[in-house]
């Protein structure tokens, strides 16, 4: 499933708070985004329709099976590429918002070979190689 940047970031924004708080509501992802409320909820129409998310009557937010599994390789994507870049010395803040851009621009493929390349970094971290 092809989804689009502002569906990915809605993922795993929801993910995030997720596990930060034990539940989602809109209120919180709007914060987490810093984007508006009526923002959200037009999103999560979209989410809800496409059977990305359910609620319930009070307004508490949960991922699907396929919008867990879909916004946990979003942030699985991010936090590899943020890794990597803070460890070629890239400073932290500058790499969480680099690789927020960079995570829907790179395929499943670029993003495989980059993930061999920062674990054979890090080997040869570990082996005092670098």
């Amino acid at each position: 499933m092809t989804l689009g940047n502002s569906t990915e970031d809605y993922l795993k924004s929801i993910l995030i708070v997720q596990v930060k708080q034990g539940y989602v509501r809109s209120v919180d992802i709007a914060k987490e985004l810093g984007v508006t409320k009526p923002s959200v909820c037009t999103a999560m129409k979209k989410l809800r329709e496409m059977k990305l998310i359910r609620d319930d009557e009070a307004g508490v937010i949960q991922l699907t099976k396929t919008g867990k599994k879909l916004a946990e390789e979003v942030v699985k994507k991010h936090t590899l590429i943020k890794n990597f870049l803070i460890s070629i010395g890239v400073n932290e803040r500058t790499a969480a918002s680099e690789a927020c851009k960079i995570e829907h621009a790179i395929g499943d493929e670029t993003c495989e070979r980059l993930r061999e390349l920062y674990e054979r970094k890090l080997d040869s971290d570990t082996r005092g190689g670098g």
